[in-house]
């Protein structure tokens, strides 16, 4: 009997200990300890300071390492364990990563894994549990076009970008290891595809075998193989050509930069006109949407000072746009057609507005 209870306190003293410096992570309740490699090895952990982690170099979205910090010299050359953890908590693979611990930086090479799959790692340093503070990339890649699971992208290039906006083409080297089945994922909601919500008008030029999966799910449409043609072969890169010519005009976005600049007015007192140039910043690829509100005082002023008549002054704005009244003098400028709709950085617009008696 008192064997008995000497081991089942030892028992408690060590399931006290993993509780105490459990897994730090929100999803290290589903970390199994077993195995021999998982036992104990220490009397006490190496460190209780959380260590930071972070994808390591990163392509397309995808990495093959993290990145520790802050590994004090007490773990240098301990044995340690890693398992990665899906914002559900679910770990990202069936086994550990195993390795070395080094002081400082360290390095860790495992799996291939998208960097935006991952919110949380778990840790042992010499068998005792680490905390772990994640550091999310800062830019993962998020479109408008990006790989499927297990797909790896190079060369992404894109083509017949129109001033309208309205149309674009994009090629794609695809490769994977073998029997990866091959997807690219087109992010609906971003330029330059704007917002459309169907998969008409998708042309997948090139592999021939390559189609449309289907309707867009979430904003994202799928482009792929078909049956027999879906997995990549060993080695086997394929260029994937996607274009669409008729995509909806780019709408105005209050999340980028835009600048408006106007000119003086020029005319007569029966008819006079004042240009404005509106610019962006953050959209240098592909075109945005615009809009203007313009003061229109000074064109009425100069048409009084000319000696005209403002009692029933009107405002146009010639060719494809329409100009609303917001209050007072403040008009809104918004184009409507092909040659007018797209604004990108280095490629601005302009539109002249008149007033006549």
């Amino acid at each position: 009997m008192t064997c008995r209870r000497a081991a089942a306190t030892a028992l408690a003293a060590v399931l006290a200990v993993i509780a105490l410096f459990g897994l730090h992570t929100a999803s290290a309740a589903q970390l199994t300890l077993r195995g021999a490699h998982h036992l104990l090895t220490s009397a006490t952990p190496c460190t209780t300071t959380a260590l930071t982690a972070a994808p390591g170099s990163t392509s397309s979205g995808r990495s093959t390492t993290i990145v520790f910090g802050n590994v004090p010299a007490s773990c240098s050359g301990t044995a340690l364990t890693l398992r990665m953890y899906a914002p559900d908590g679910t770990p990202t693979a069936t086994t550990d990563t195993a390795g070395t611990a080094t002081t400082g930086s360290l390095t860790v090479t495992v799996p291939s894994y998208a960097t935006s799959a991952i919110a949380g790692a778990a840790l042992t340093l010499n068998g005792w549990s680490v905390p772990v503070t994640w550091k999310a990339p800062a830019s993962a890649a998020t479109g408008p076009v990006t790989p499927g699971a297990g797909t790896t992208f190079t060369d992404l290039t894109w083509s017949q970008i129109s001033s309208s906006g309205t149309q674009a083409c994009f090629s794609v080297q695809v490769s994977g290891a073998a029997g990866t089945t091959w997807r690219v994922d087109l992010h609906l909601d971003q330029r330059p595809f704007n917002g459309i919500a169907t998969a008409d008008g998708f042309q997948v030029h090139s592999p021939w075998y390559g189609q449309v999966l289907g309707s867009p799910s979430n904003n994202v449409l799928s482009i792929g193989g078909r049956t027999g043609s879906s997995t990549l072969a060993a080695g086997e890169v394929l260029t994937v050509t996607v274009c669409h010519y008729n995509l909806p005009a780019p709408q105005y976005d209050a999340s980028l930069s835009y600048g408006q600049t106007t000119g003086a007015v020029t005319g007569t007192a029966n008819y006079a006109c004042m240009t404005t140039t509106v610019s962006v910043s953050g959209s240098p690829q592909f075109y945005a949407g615009w809009r203007a509100d313009i003061d229109l005082r000074p064109l009425a002023d100069f048409i009084r000072a000319q000696g005209g008549s403002t009692a029933n002054l009107r405002f146009s704005a010639p060719g494809n746009y329409t100009l609303v009244q917001q209050s007072g003098t403040v008009y809104r400028v918004t184009p409507t057609g092909w040659d007018t709709w797209g604004v990108r950085d280095g490629s601005p617009q302009s539109v002249q507005v008149c007033g006549q008696p």
